[in-house]
């Protein structure tokens, strides 16, 4: 804000853009502008910016499940690979259980990415992840 202005912060909706008033004003006055009719053409006619909201939130979900695969994927990969570690003979358990390893990174990494697009949805808290996603530890 301008030194010396006086005013409140607001917060403005999805449905409602920072120039929608003043293209309202403007239109009622009869003014006359290629910039205003860019801007009119973008003004939500039947439902067009909740449709965008719409679209926006089904993308998030979509994305956010895309994320989640990615984590069971790699679990279950780990869980396969796991099972060959178990059922190693000793000539090839140290490969095996360096690629479980090289897995598990994997799964982590996954995990972590989940993490951080939940944080970016809004979603603060992972505590049920861990219960949901369990990483078996480190083989040796």
């Amino acid at each position: 804000m301008p030194e010396g202005a006086v005013g409140t912060k607001t917060t403005l909706a999805v449905s409602d853009p920072p120039w929608k008033r003043l293209v309202e004003d403007l239109s009622a006055k009869g003014h006359r502008s290629p910039h205003l009719d860019r801007l009119m053409d973008r003004m939500p006619k039947g439902g067009g910016y909740r449709a965008l909201e719409l679209e926006l939130v089904q993308e998030m979900a979509s994305a956010l499940g895309r994320a989640s695969e990615k984590v069971d994927h790699a679990l279950l990969a780990l869980e396969v690979l796991g099972l060959a570690v178990d059922q190693a003979e000793p000539a090839t358990r140290a490969a095996r259980v360096a690629a479980f390893n090289a897995q598990r990174e994997v799964a982590l990494k996954a995990l972590w990415e989940l993490k951080v697009h939940r944080e970016a949805l809004g979603m603060r808290h992972h505590h049920a992840l861990a219960q949901f996603y369990p990483v078996p530890p480190r083989r040796t």
